[in-house]
């Protein structure tokens, strides 16, 4: 299953993936960066990535 399946999975929302600068990779919520591949030097596992969403998408929803 692909990143972008996993979190669509676990937040019942569809999720945009855009195409950036080579080999990188920043994950934004309402604009605001939450993690950024190039400042931690490795992909993010999606278990990382849906903690890290989770409280963000749950405070924006109410």
């Amino acid at each position: 299953m692909s990143l972008k399946q996993e979190l669509e999975r676990e937040f019942g929302t569809p999720v945009r993936i855009r195409a950036g600068a080579p080999g990188g990779l920043d994950v934004l919520v309402d604009g605001e960066k939450v993690y950024s591949k190039k400042q931690t030097g490795r992909m993010p596992s999606a278990a990382e990535l849906i903690t890290l969403l989770r409280p963000r998408v749950a405070g924006s929803s109410g």
